[in-house]
This record gives structure tokens, sequence and C-alpha cells, in this order.
């Protein structure tokens, strides 16, 4: 199949979903900006010009240079916006189709998308456009220099374009450009908030789906950018106090040299990293986010919106060296303290320590590994949520829906990678991890599908059905659903518990006595 764009002409592949046979067509590594690389490093993206004849768009480019943890080798590439387009084929009809541009995570610093590990079958059942995008990551996404020529927020400022893109050219392949929802899980749902407070991307979307982050999340925000900025330089060999030559120095250097220096993430504090979003300075050219993401929200145009957390984030923090860590009374302080990279008093430690993990509280041991993921739920996303869908409930324009998802069936891939060779741990422990609802909306080509007639493959269906639900109408409710889900209000919260069939509405507020502690601990700060 062949598109006309504005850029040129596009030739795609022909494709079939793995549930209904539906046939799709996908439109792979569209470019949506110049290169970033040589003058272009660190600056903001440049609009692609286009291409003469025909652009072979039947495969993947490369994901963005990253540095790959599970092989320790640097992966991908520079040259790396591209987007990625998936349409369901037509039956002769005039509608356009609601569009949904996906947003990967890997805390700003990791992952890509793939076809591989995003198979779009389940929502193309449901007959949307999905779209996916990569940007720029780590010290090439986010390094931020205050000036024009490195003003950081680089990655953020790629999925922006990328979705100017599509507002641009989806009419071209079915698609309403006045009916797009942007959706993201982890850093790509902070990546969704950080749209939602923009005020470049206003307007450029109409609906947002956030699973499991925020910009309001500690990782999701460095407030000393300039000092990471100057210590690379500096490690680099780069020695300057002026910023524009310090920019010049790191474009001489290779991006395999940048990106080694970038993996120095400091290791005494879970999930710090540094090379992520940061306010821009007021002598820079538009600006994504030229004030702190709190004062920005307050004055958003409300949209619809989706929002909510897996019930057990924190599962991420259970790994074998992370456990030990709370070994005992004198650790458990000392890695409380380093979460909060020692900005609270011996007082507030105490009584945070007192609250998770007082001896009348435990009663066993994996009620203890229960407190500390719960501890780490808390601190790196809950908090941040819940504030986050307090900001949305107080423009009291738009409905809010929340959820938590709680099923843990065999596609909770993060739950069974964290506890590949614990067994027992996996079925102790029960619940959905930090990202293991990605499996129940993309497949994963490298991994299991779901069995016929089994638990996994109604989730895969019904959340599906929720979430284009929503792309298309605003609504996330139709009558093939065994529930209703009502959206929350200021002066009535609730929210809806996703567990398979026992999926249902819950009165107040999610994880109350957590959420009251910390909000009276805050309080008692202030």
């Amino acid at each position: 199949m062949e598109v006309v764009i504005k850029q040129g002409v596009l030739k795609g592949l022909r494709n079939k979903t793995l549930l209904s046979n539906k046939p799709y067509f996908s439109f792979l590594g569209i470019p949506y900006a110049k290169a970033p690389v040589n003058d272009l490093r660190f600056k903001a993206p440049v609009k692609h010009p286009g291409w003469s004849g025909v652009l072979n768009a039947t495969s993947e480019r490369d994901k963005c240079m990253q540095f790959a943890y599970m092989t320790n080798h640097i992966i991908g590439s520079e040259d790396c916006l591209y987007l990625n387009v998936l349409v369901p084929q037509q039956k002769e009809s005039n509608e356009k189709l609601a569009v949904m541009i996906f947003i990967h995570g890997g805390a700003f610093n990791y992952n890509g998308w793939s076809v591989k590990r995003y198979s779009p079958d389940y929502l193309v059942d449901e007959n949307v456009i999905v779209v996916a995008m990569n940007y720029r990551l780590n010290a090439l996404g986010f390094l931020n220099l205050d000036i024009d020529e490195c003003p950081g927020n680089m990655g953020l400022k790629d999925q922006q374009l990328a979705i100017k893109w599509v507002k641009s050219n989806i009419a071209a392949f079915g698609g309403d450009a006045n009916n797009i929802t942007i959706f993201g899980v982890s850093a790509g749902s902070a990546s969704v908030h950080y749209h939602t407070i923009s005020p470049q991307s206003t307007g450029l979307f109409q609906k947002a789906i956030m699973q499991s982050g925020c910009a309001f999340n500690p990782w999701a925000l460095n407030e000393n950018h300039r000092a990471t900025a100057f210590k690379l330089a500096n490690k680099l060999g780069c020695f300057s106090n002026d910023p524009k030559e310090i920019v010049k120095c790191l474009k001489n250097l290779s991006a395999i040299d940048l990106v080694k220096e970038t993996e120095s993430k400091d290791e005494t504090n879970f999930m710090h990293y540094k090379f992520v979003p940061s306010i821009e300075s007021d002598v820079i050219s538009n600006p994504f986010l030229p004030a702190h993401p709190r004062t920005l929200a307050i004055s958003t145009i409300p949209i619809p919106v989706i929002i909510g957390l897996t019930d057990m984030e924190g599962i991420v923090a259970l790994t074998e060296d992370r456990i030990s860590l709370f070994s005992d009374d004198h650790h458990i302080t000392d890695e409380i303290s380093k979460l909060f990279r020692n900005r609270y008093s011996t007082e507030t430690i105490s009584k945070i320590k007192d609250f998770y993990f007082n001896k009348s509280n435990i009663s066993s041991e994996t009620m203890k590994l229960e407190n500390i993921c719960n501890l780490h739920s808390d601190v790196f996303f809950f908090n941040g949520v819940y504030e986050t869908f307090d900001c949305f409930l107080k423009q009291n324009g738009s409905p809010v829906y929340e959820y938590e998802f709680k099923f843990d069936g065999e596609l909770n891939g993060a739950k069974n990678m964290i506890f590949a060779t614990r067994p027992i741990l996996r079925h102790a422990i029960k619940g959905a991890c930090h990202a293991d609802d990605v499996n129940y909306f993309f497949r994963d080509l490298s991994g299991v599908d779901p069995k016929p007639n089994s638990p996994e493959l109604e989730m895969c269906k019904m959340m599906c059905k929720m979430w284009t639900n929503f792309a298309k109408t605003s609504n996330p409710n139709s009558p093939d659903l065994s529930f209703k889900w009502i959206n929350a209000t200021a002066c009535d919260l609730k929210y809806l518990s996703i567990d398979g069939d026992r999926t249902c509405m819950i009165q107040g507020m999610m994880n109350n006595k957590r959420f009251r502690f910390w909000k009276e601990l805050s309080e008692s700060i202030v």
C-alpha cells in the first residue's frame, strides 16, 4: 500500500492481527526530523524536509543511542528520529479513525519502540490507528546548558515534533487529526503529563492516558541540571565555564563516549537518573518547560484523562541486592534517608521507618518484602500520581478516570523478569509490578502469546476495549463491558480496580491509609 503525505510517498507492509486476523498496514521508519547529528546534536529537533521518489517504509530504524544494561553495551544510533504508523485496513468507509500515539518508557535513558516488543495487534483490532516514535535519550536528549545550542528537553521536543507530524499527516492514513490521544507507561506516562502542561503542546491532542508515571515523580525532573551538565563535561575533558565552549567541545566527541559517561547514574540512590527533563532558562527560544511543572500544572487547559497505577509498582525494587539493603534497623534507616537524598530530618525518617517497618506490622518475611515494595511504590510513583490526579480534579473541566491495575497473570512481563530466578517470591507476592500492564496492550513477539480463552486474553481484550473507547469518545465505557467505569470528581473520589473478572469500582482514595500518612507527613514538614 502507498500513501502520499507532504514529505513524499510512503510504501507500507500488509500484516494481520493475532486474535482476529484483521488486516492492517504498517509504515515503519518514517523520518519526522532531520538526524540530530553534528551541528544539530543537543539542539531542538528540525522538521524533516522530505524525500523524492517512494520511501520504502517496511522496516523499522534503530533505537536512539543508549546503554543496554542487560548486555553492558552501547546500542542504537544518533540518527534515530523516526516514527511508525500502524493502520487497520478499512472497508470502503469515509469514517476517520481515532489516533493513539504511544510514548515508550525507560527512565528517559533506555528503550525505544520496536514492532517486536510493541506489536499493536490488540489495539488495531479495535479499529484505531496506532503511532509510536523514538526520541533522544540520556545526555543526547536531556543535557541542559541553558542556551539554545543545548536547551534541555530535546527528547520531549522530539516527541512534540512527532505529535505535530501526526496532526499534519494522519488524514492521509484515514486518521482524524482532531481526535488524537497520547498515552504512555512510566517515563512515557511522565512525558504525557509534560505535554499536558507544556504551553508548546497545547491543542496538539485531545485526550491523555497516563500509566504509572508523572512529572511530579522524583525521577522525572532534574532541578540541578546545570551542575549535572558541567560535571559530565569535565569528565569528558571539556573544561570551560562558558556553556557555548562546552557544547563545541561535546559536539566533537563520539556519541558513544557521551552515552558511556551518562550511564554513571548515582548508584547510592534508587532510580536517580541525571539526564531527564529539566526547567528551561528564560533565554531559550520557545521553551518546552518554561517553569516548574507544579507551576505549569495550575493553569493548563483541561482535557479528558485516564490516570492510574499498578497496585505493586515497587516490585521493581525487589532485586536481590536491594532486598539485602533492608536487612536490619540501621540499614533500613540508612536506605530511607538515601531514598530522599538525605533531605529529611532524623525525626521524619524515623516516622517513615515506623510506618512501614514497625515490628508489630510485620508478621512474616513476605510482609516485610511487601512493605519494602510499598515504600518504593509510594516514594517513586504513588505520591506524585496522587498529586497529579488531584491537580486534574481541581481543574474541574473534563472527566478524570482513575484506575489501579492489580491483575497478576502470565503476561506480567516485568514481574516475571524480576523474579525469574526466584519463583517462590513470584507466587508469594501478589499483584502487578511497575509496567506489568504493557503486555496487555501490546503483543511482545519475543514473549508468550495469551492462550485461547485464558484470563490473560480476556484482560488484553478488556484493557484495549476501555483504552480505545476512551480514545474514540472520551468515555472508556461500552455495553460489552460487564462494569461501568465512573469518573472521579473532587467531591466524589473513586477508581476502577482492574483485576480480570473481579474488576469493579471502589469508592474513596486508592491506598487510603498510606495516602493519609504521606499527606499528614508533608503537612507537618511544611
